[in-house]
């Protein structure tokens, strides 16, 4: 029996494609999540048991209730479910593992209130080199890194020719009645995780130099400012709850909506798509889209994995935002599909399958 465990959205994501294969081959499997990834894994057919572990006690009760042979975990900033089972099952002697979604911030996700990186488990996989070398420099032992791809991204490089054949159906929230232009700014709880001002931090490190508040009141501002009617959705974090729109203008009608909702349909309709750091905007360059980073007075603008290889334009003052915007909405910076990703890797499931099978004979 597999007991797979996410509950953060990207590591829900890079599981699916794991927990479905492990099926198909016959493999028994229990899923625990939250409620921002019940839905995730509910989009393909994963039911999926939305419990929270709060403590190593609640693990070690959990797994002398089930028969497990083998934990599969997401990451997260917070110390939570994953880190309290992956440190019952070392002490069980249940191999274990953790799926990689993001390049950074890696030795975060091990580590106890002290910083201490004691939640290891058996095996970390990465996504290529380049996050081989940024977990490594964070202090994660070579020896329990391997590289096998995102299972996630390859799953989208697959939808990319299919949208064009077939797209997906239009989301509610974007159903077209007008002719306004559509814009999707992704949000994310950078305030909680980094601080909301100078010298202040939060629960993953010190103020990145902006965050989701000031964020959105700039684009707010900018778009304000425009001889254009404008509509926005505002996603929220699938951990957030609703909260009222920023000051705008009657030019623009701004949508806040939260949930779980499948972020693909959501950047294939959208005219145009504004981020900070979020993995969404690499999903967003896969998909072809029109999309930027906007990151003002930013502190550590690599934290975007899409900015850093280049595939979206990185914006990083309310000035440079306010007169490129015109153009930003007309889509004349458009990033041609791309399924080039080595990443993106068509083996990445069998090969983490492949590794879950060495843990399991050794």
């Amino acid at each position: 029996m597999y007991l797979f465990c996410a509950t953060e959205a990207g590591g829900a994501r890079e599981l699916r494609p794991v927990i479905l294969e492990s099926r198909s081959k016959g493999m028994s499997s229990i899923i625990l999540s939250s409620p921002a990834t019940t839905p995730i894994f509910a989009q393909v057919s994963i039911d999926a048991c939305d419990k929270n572990i709060s403590s190593l006690e609640e693990a070690r009760e959990f797994f002398q209730k089930h028969s497990i042979n083998l934990l599969v975990t997401g990451t997260t900033g917070d110390i939570c479910s994953e880190r309290y089972l992956i440190a019952v099952a070392r002490e069980l002697g249940i191999p274990s593992m953790a799926i990689l979604d993001e390049w950074y911030n890696y030795g975060l996700r091990f580590q106890n209130e002290n910083g201490d990186m004691v939640y290891l488990p058996d095996v970390i996989c990465v996504q290529d080199q380049l996050s081989f070398e940024f977990a490594k420099e964070e202090g994660i032992p070579v020896e329990k890194l391997r590289i096998t791809g995102s299972p996630s991204l390859f799953e989208l490089s697959t939808q990319v020719r299919l949208f064009e054949e077939h797209p997906p159906d239009r989301p509610v929230m974007m159903k077209k009645d007008d002719e306004r232009l559509m814009l999707l700014f992704l949000s994310e709880r950078l305030g909680e995780a980094y601080g909301t001002e100078a010298g202040g931090k939060g629960s993953h490190g010190e103020y990145l130099g902006f965050y989701e508040g000031n964020v959105r009141c700039d684009l707010a501002d900018a778009l304000s400012a425009l001889q254009q009617d404008v509509i926005v959705i505002e996603k929220l974090h699938p951990s957030e709850g609703m909260k009222p729109a920023p000051s705008h203008a009657k030019n623009v009608e701004w949508r806040v909506e939260s949930g779980a909702h499948p972020i693909w349909p959501l950047l294939w309709y959208a005219d145009c798509i504004i981020g900070m750091c979020t993995k969404a905007l690499l999903e967003a360059a896969m998909l072809g889209r029109n999309a930027i980073s906007y990151q003002p007075n930013a502190v550590r603008p690599e934290l975007c994995t899409a900015a850093r290889l280049g595939l979206v334009d990185l914006y990083t003052s309310k000035e440079q935002l306010v007169k490129d915007l015109p153009v930003i909405l007309t889509g004349a910076n458009r990033i041609r599909p791309s399924c080039q990703l080595p990443c993106a890797d068509s083996q990445a499931v069998g090969t983490i399958l492949a590794v879950a099978d060495e843990l399991l004979k050794s």
